[in-house]
């Protein structure tokens, strides 16, 4: 919707029905009559809060249509400052969804390069120990490559199972614990310790089995860690190409409606600029009329305070001369 079109789709200036207010007396509309109506009250024994209280509800009868069309017009333009508020408030609150939305990244963070590291690694260590295995146990088993891979892998995967000693820290020490984390890695190194001992000296014999246990409580360990933070990375990508796919849709549809909101916005402003003219007019209008209003109730109340300070020093026929010749 363009801005015209959201323009003429709403009201501007209301319509107020013609107001004739009745005239004023002559003796207000005249300041000389004011002053010889002021006079003669001073001179009676009248008081004055009468005769002031009627200039005040003359003057209100002339602005009664005048403070209905202020009210009017101040009420709509409350109702228009409200409906810019508010769609203000829409709009600032879209732009902070698409900043957050722009600024959004899946949990966690990607180490895949290093994840992909550690497995090569890990496979290299797993082949040069598998020809480790394979040339201690060939004088005994010949050239079976399927024993030696065997081996290798019950020395690896002993510790592939869901928690160990290591990886839960706050579990308890227990013997049954300490079986299951190093049982295995222990009887595949004692096995190849074995049957190096048959062929080569106690020190290599020792170390082999020294070098072969550590390496697979260490390499045991690592592997289901790395296939855990692999795992872990290629949900991270997932995540993030579904976060790419909605971050796009979503923010075209804000982005539309910020711009709606930004039209409608500007229309109201402009209506609300047709009001105030109409509103300085009014007000203007209803300052003159006040200031009219006080301006007489001030001559006439000094009027008023020169006939009764005169009023002691005459006597009664000479009251009744200036009366009767006004």
């Amino acid at each position: 919707m363009t801005f015209e079109e959201q323009l003429n789709n709403n009201s501007t200036v209301p319509d107020f029905p013609t107001f004739s207010p009745e005239p004023l007396p002559d003796w207000l509309s005249d300041d000389n009559l004011l002053r010889d109506e002021a006079a003669l009250l001073g001179l009676s024994h009248a008081p004055l809060e009468e005769k002031t209280s009627l200039i005040r509800l003359y003057f209100k009868q002339q602005t009664i249509q005048l403070e209905r069309e202020r009210e009017e017009l101040g009420e709509k333009i409350g109702e228009l400052n409200l409906g810019i508020e508010h769609m203000t408030n829409r709009i600032e609150e879209l732009r902070q969804k698409i900043t957050r939305l722009e600024a959004a990244k899946p949990d966690g963070e990607p180490h895949f390069l290093k994840t992909v590291t550690g497995l090569i690694a890990c496979l290299g260590l797993l082949i040069g120990t598998y020809f480790l295995i394979l040339e201690t146990l060939k004088l005994h088993f010949g050239e079976n490559r399927l024993i030696s891979l065997g081996v290798a892998l019950a020395g690896f995967l002993g510790l592939y199972h869901r928690t160990t000693m290591a990886t839960a820290p706050t579990t308890p020490f227990s013997v049954r614990q300490l079986l299951t984390d190093a049982g295995l890695p222990f009887a595949t190194s004692f096995f190849v310790f074995i049957y190096a001992y048959q062929t080569q000296s106690a020190l290599s014999a020792l170390g082999i089995f020294l070098f072969l246990f550590f390496l697979f409580l260490s390499v045991g360990k690592l592997i289901p860690g790395l296939l855990t933070a692999l795992q872990n990375d290629f949900r991270y990508r997932n995540q993030e190409k579904n976060l790419k796919n909605e971050q796009k849709p979503k923010t075209v549809a804000w982005e539309n409606e910020i711009n709606l909101l930004t039209i409608r916005v500007d229309a109201i402003r402009v209506q609300k600029w047709q009001l105030l003219t109409p509103l300085n007019r009014v007000e203007s209008e209803l300052s003159h009329t006040n200031t009219r209003r006080d301006l007489l109730i001030q001559l006439f109340e000094n009027e008023f305070n020169l006939a009764r300070s005169l009023r002691d020093r005459l006597s009664e026929h000479q009251i009744r001369a200036i009366v009767a010749s006004e």
